[in-house]
């Protein structure tokens, strides 16, 4: 009897010693990166800078900046320092990214160029044709083919989207129009105006497409259809212009501008000869 119960001590004591309570997680496992978010501000215009930012989530739910090992994958659209500040390169896009704990986590960047402000510069003619009374008022000799008149336009940018103001000089200032930034950095956009002078009205239907690859110019392209639009068989005039020396600087065009100068000729000249 002594003897079982010696055996069922040793058996118990036995037993009791095997029962080990579960391993605490190893410092390892809980500081392990589950992820990384990078947040950058989006777009960015051409010339600008902005601050790309990092956290890093471990295992254990807590969070930690990351502060450096910035890369872009495009630094021709846009560069980023070790610290992480983005510079705006050219109109595309760029992936900035990081790696933190064997994972990496990215955004990607819009450049878009920076049209924001008031423009001043030359319109040249390249080509123009004419019909009817634009014939008969020499439409296409003052000013000819190769020639360069003044003009203004203000752009409001918000991101990829513009309002646009063109000026030829009083009273030939259009009405605002939307102008928004496509996807290759150019905008393309198509004010319209009417101007009545001595009962006539001339109407000045304009196509305007534009870019800008260097911070602070701009170039492109201008195409207007000119008309009388209540007067049956008046024929048109029709302008193709190249955008040059363009740069923003706040000025206006006088009054007295080229494309000013030639609709007001036009209104006078045509309300003498319909007395």
């Amino acid at each position: 009897m002594n003897r079982l119960f010696i055996a069922l001590s040793f058996a118990l004591l036995a037993a009791c010693g095997n029962d080990k309570s579960p391993a605490a997680p190893s410092p390892a496992a809980s500081s392990a990166t589950t992820s990384v978010g990078v947040t950058v501000p989006n777009p960015v215009r051409m010339g600008q800078t902005a601050q790309a930012t990092g956290t890093e989530t471990l295992a254990d739910g807590q969070t930690r900046p990351i502060t450096s090992g910035w890369l872009s994958d495009a630094p021709a659209v846009a560069t980023v320092t070790n610290a992480g500040l983005v510079t705006a390169i050219a109109n595309g896009r760029s992936t900035i990214y990081v790696v933190a704990g064997g994972r990496q986590g990215q955004q990607v960047v819009r450049v878009v160029p920076d049209y924001h402000g008031r423009w001043s510069g030359g319109l040249r003619i390249t080509s123009c044709t004419a019909t009817g009374v634009f014939v008969d008022f020499g439409f296409c000799d003052d000013p000819p083919v190769g020639a360069t008149y003044s003009y203004g336009l203000s752009l409001s940018q918000s991101a990829e989207q513009m309002t646009a103001i063109v000026d030829y000089g009083a009273p030939f200032v259009f009405p605002s129009i939307a102008a928004p930034v496509r996807e290759d950095g150019t905008s393309a956009f198509t004010p319209s105006i009417s101007v009545t002078d001595s009962g006539i009205t001339l109407a000045v239907d304009a196509a305007f497409n534009i870019n800008s690859t260097r911070v602070g110019e701009l170039g492109g392209t201008v195409s207007e259809v000119w008309r009388f639009p209540n007067i049956s068989n008046a024929g048109e005039g029709r302008l193709v212009q190249e955008i040059v020396a363009t740069t923003r600087t706040g000025a206006a065009p006088s009054s007295t501008s080229g494309s000013s100068a030639r609709g007001l000729r036009l209104l006078r000249h045509l309300a003498v000869h319909t007395r």
